[in-house]
């Protein structure tokens, strides 16, 4: 054991430190069990041993105690490396955490000198791009040439108009319905309904229901019960619904590009309109003002009169 501790001393990690404790605990239980094995042959042999042989049972329990002790030292000494081991890790850990913040930290800030500047200009470019356009298709919609439909804005795809009902085709088909009934039923019924004769004992009769023009009726199983039905025509249209639009505000209405530094003009606020965002777009951007030189002063405070003396 004495080897390993000499192995693992100074630059052993926590985790082989704590895999050498769980050894020398293991080998400290070993020597005091030797300890309790030696005693007990020591105490067994007080009547029946001669001195020269209970001197050797005495040296027996003398050494295996000498093994507890160094085994206990040892794993006194291995814990109190372990404990340093581990704020030694966290001390490095600290300082590469710290060292890797503090690279991360500069290289992010070079990109964004090299880089902002330049995507914020490019941006602005295109709002501005953007507002022309936006002012030109209003222009030419309130006096587009005769016959031409209005023209739409540069962003319109980007807002989900509304859509109105649209009729794909019609036709006519026999539904089963309620008797007297507009409306069919549902489709998982339709296909289950039985017919039967007309005039049955106790049924119903549609209003529709003519001599010249007899209807065919029937019964359907649904979850409350039997229905009686009549089948009748139906004129069928295939629609499209009705679609809700969401509309949203130009881009120049919603961005901000704030300026690198500060006091410098913004590249870009939120504008009010396509007007306000052309003007926006030529003006001028200013850069942060430069920061006067300080000039040292005094301050006071008092203190002590011995302080005072010894100046």
């Amino acid at each position: 054991m004495g080897k390993l501790i000499n192995k693992i001393l100074g630059k052993s990690s926590s985790a082989d430190l704590s895999a050498a404790i769980e050894k020398a605990k293991a080998e400290l239980e070993a020597a005091e069990a030797a300890v309790t094995a030696a005693e007990e042959q020591y105490d067994a042999n007080l009547l029946t041993a001669d001195k020269k042989s209970l001197r050797g049972f005495l040296d027996a329990k003398t050494e295996a105690g000498i093994d507890v002790d160094q085994a206990r030292a040892r794993v006194h000494r291995l814990e109190r490396d372990h404990e340093a081991a581990l704020e030694a890790e966290a001390t490095d850990q600290r300082q590469r955490k710290y060292d890797e913040a503090k690279a991360a930290s500069e290289a992010a800030e070079k990109r964004l000198r090299r880089e902002y500047p330049k995507a914020a200009l490019q941006i602005r470019d295109l709002l501005a791009e953007v507002a022309a356009a936006s002012i030109a298709v209003q222009a030419a919609n309130e006096d587009r040439p005769e016959g031409k439909p209005p023209l739409l804005g540069p962003e319109h795809s980007r807002s989900q108009h509304q859509l109105y009902r649209e009729v794909l085709g019609e036709d006519a088909v026999w539904m089963w319905c309620e008797i007297d009934g507009a409306r069919p039923v549902r489709d998982e019924l339709q296909r289950h309904v039985r017919a039967h004769d007309k005039h049955r004992r106790g049924m119903m009769t549609d209003r529709s229901d003519t001599v010249e023009n007899p209807l065919t009726y029937g019964v359907v199983q649904t979850e409350h019960g039997f229905l009686e039905v009549v089948r009748k025509p139906f004129r069928r249209s295939k629609i499209l619904p009705d679609q809700s639009g969401y509309n949203i505000a130009p881009l120049g209405c919603e961005i901000m590009l704030p300026a690198l530094d500060a006091g410098a003009t913004p590249f870009w606020t939120p504008s009010y309109d396509q007007r306000d965002a052309a003007a926006q777009a030529v003006s001028e951007l200013k850069p942060a003002p430069k920061r006067a030189e300080r000039s040292p002063e005094f301050e006071y405070s008092l203190a002590p009169k011995e302080t005072a003396l010894a100046s």
